[in-house]
Protein backbone atom coordinates (compact mmCIF):
# COMPACT_ATOMS: atom_id res chain seq x y z
CA UNK A 1 0.00 0.00 0.00
CA UNK A 2 1.16 3.52 -1.05
CA UNK A 3 2.19 5.77 1.81
CA UNK A 4 -0.03 8.81 2.56
CA UNK A 5 1.80 12.09 3.19
CA UNK A 6 -0.21 14.55 5.27
CA UNK A 7 0.69 18.06 6.06
CA UNK A 8 -1.33 20.12 8.85
CA UNK A 9 -4.04 21.85 7.82
CA UNK A 10 -5.45 24.02 10.89
CA UNK A 11 -7.30 24.09 13.90
CA UNK A 12 -10.99 25.24 14.49
CA UNK A 13 -12.35 26.90 17.59
CA UNK A 14 -16.19 27.31 17.87
CA UNK A 15 -16.93 31.44 19.33
CA UNK A 16 -19.76 32.95 19.96
CA UNK A 17 -18.58 36.22 19.09
CA UNK A 18 -16.06 36.06 16.16
CA UNK A 19 -14.80 39.65 16.44
CA UNK A 20 -14.61 39.83 20.40
CA UNK A 21 -12.30 36.33 19.98
CA UNK A 22 -10.47 37.47 17.42
CA UNK A 23 -9.15 40.01 19.63
CA UNK A 24 -8.70 38.29 22.40
CA UNK A 25 -6.22 35.79 20.36
CA UNK A 26 -4.62 38.59 18.69
CA UNK A 27 -4.01 40.43 22.13
CA UNK A 28 -2.75 36.72 24.16
CA UNK A 29 -1.22 35.20 21.09
CA UNK A 30 -0.26 37.65 18.61
CA UNK A 31 -2.39 35.38 16.09
CA UNK A 32 -2.60 37.29 13.01
CA UNK A 33 -5.91 37.51 10.27
CA UNK A 34 -5.44 36.58 6.87
CA UNK A 35 -9.57 36.41 5.91
CA UNK A 36 -13.42 36.10 6.58
CA UNK A 37 -16.19 34.35 4.75
CA UNK A 38 -19.65 34.23 5.54
CA UNK A 39 -20.78 30.86 4.86
CA UNK A 40 -24.68 29.60 3.65
CA UNK A 41 -26.06 26.31 5.38
CA UNK A 42 -22.31 24.01 3.98
CA UNK A 43 -20.89 25.31 6.84
CA UNK A 44 -23.36 23.69 9.22
CA UNK A 45 -23.32 20.73 7.70
CA UNK A 46 -19.60 20.55 7.80
CA UNK A 47 -19.30 20.84 11.79
CA UNK A 48 -22.55 19.31 12.52
CA UNK A 49 -24.14 21.77 14.04
CA UNK A 50 -26.40 23.10 11.43
CA UNK A 51 -27.18 26.21 9.99
CA UNK A 52 -24.99 29.21 8.29
CA UNK A 53 -21.80 31.05 10.17
CA UNK A 54 -19.06 33.26 9.28
CA UNK A 55 -15.09 32.06 9.22
CA UNK A 56 -11.92 34.09 10.46
CA UNK A 57 -9.11 32.35 9.29
CA UNK A 58 -5.47 33.57 11.07
CA UNK A 59 -2.64 32.26 11.86
CA UNK A 60 0.09 31.56 14.82
CA UNK A 61 3.75 30.87 14.40
CA UNK A 62 2.62 29.97 10.68
CA UNK A 63 -0.03 27.19 12.19
CA UNK A 64 -3.32 28.43 10.88
CA UNK A 65 -6.04 28.67 13.42
CA UNK A 66 -9.34 29.51 12.44
CA UNK A 67 -12.37 30.74 14.38
CA UNK A 68 -16.27 29.93 13.61
CA UNK A 69 -19.05 31.65 14.48
CA UNK A 70 -22.69 29.61 13.64
CA UNK A 71 -26.20 30.97 14.00
CA UNK A 72 -26.95 28.32 15.91
CA UNK A 73 -27.55 28.40 20.07
CA UNK A 74 -24.06 27.13 21.56
CA UNK A 75 -23.33 26.66 25.40
CA UNK A 76 -20.04 28.29 26.82
CA UNK A 77 -17.45 25.29 27.31
CA UNK A 78 -17.41 24.12 30.69
CA UNK A 79 -14.04 22.02 31.61
CA UNK A 80 -15.10 18.84 32.18
CA UNK A 81 -13.30 15.35 31.75
CA UNK A 82 -13.59 14.12 28.22
CA UNK A 83 -12.02 12.93 24.91
CA UNK A 84 -10.53 15.52 22.03
CA UNK A 85 -9.37 19.02 22.43
CA UNK A 86 -8.77 20.08 25.70
CA UNK A 87 -5.88 22.82 24.56
CA UNK A 88 -4.78 24.70 21.79
CA UNK A 89 -1.32 26.15 22.23
CA UNK A 90 1.51 28.29 21.05
CA UNK A 91 5.63 28.04 21.64
CA UNK A 92 7.69 31.07 22.94
CA UNK A 93 11.54 30.95 23.70
CA UNK A 94 10.98 33.06 26.88
CA UNK A 95 7.88 33.40 28.90
CA UNK A 96 8.52 36.87 30.52
CA UNK A 97 7.33 39.20 27.90
CA UNK A 98 4.13 36.93 27.33
CA UNK A 99 3.94 37.60 31.13
CA UNK A 100 3.98 41.36 30.42
CA UNK A 101 2.02 41.41 27.72
CA UNK A 102 -1.05 39.29 29.52
CA UNK A 103 -0.62 42.15 32.19
CA UNK A 104 -0.78 44.77 29.62
CA UNK A 105 -3.85 43.44 28.02
CA UNK A 106 -5.46 42.42 31.05
CA UNK A 107 -5.42 39.01 30.22
CA UNK A 108 -5.50 36.59 33.26
CA UNK A 109 -3.26 33.67 33.34
CA UNK A 110 -5.47 30.90 35.18
CA UNK A 111 -2.81 28.24 35.58
CA UNK A 112 0.71 27.66 35.57
CA UNK A 113 3.06 24.88 35.99
CA UNK A 114 6.41 23.03 34.42
CA UNK A 115 5.20 20.03 32.77
CA UNK A 116 8.18 17.95 31.88
CA UNK A 117 10.80 20.09 30.10
CA UNK A 118 8.47 22.89 29.97
CA UNK A 119 6.83 25.36 31.31
CA UNK A 120 3.25 26.23 31.14
CA UNK A 121 0.50 29.17 30.99
CA UNK A 122 -3.27 28.73 31.15
CA UNK A 123 -5.52 31.24 29.54
CA UNK A 124 -9.01 30.76 28.80
CA UNK A 125 -10.69 32.79 25.86
CA UNK A 126 -13.88 34.27 25.57
CA UNK A 127 -15.65 31.04 25.84
CA UNK A 128 -14.01 29.00 28.62
CA UNK A 129 -11.28 27.31 25.17
CA UNK A 130 -7.78 26.69 27.44
CA UNK A 131 -4.63 28.26 25.51
CA UNK A 132 -1.47 27.40 26.47
CA UNK A 133 1.67 29.56 26.51
CA UNK A 134 4.73 27.24 26.45
CA UNK A 135 8.57 27.69 26.89
CA UNK A 136 11.57 25.38 27.35
CA UNK A 137 12.87 25.88 31.42
CA UNK A 138 16.16 26.89 31.66
CA UNK A 139 16.36 25.98 35.83
CA UNK A 140 13.14 26.45 37.17
CA UNK A 141 10.06 28.30 36.03
CA UNK A 142 11.20 30.09 33.13
CA UNK A 143 10.51 33.57 33.13
CA UNK A 144 8.97 33.66 36.25
CA UNK A 145 9.07 36.80 38.55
Amino acid sequence: MAEIEYAYGHAAILVSDIERSAAFYERALGWRREFSLDFDESLGRANGYGGPGKIMMGNVGGVHLQLVQMQVPLERKQRQNHYGLFLCSAMVKELGPVRERLKAEGIPIVRELDVGRSHLLVLTDPDGQEVGIISPQSGGAAGKP
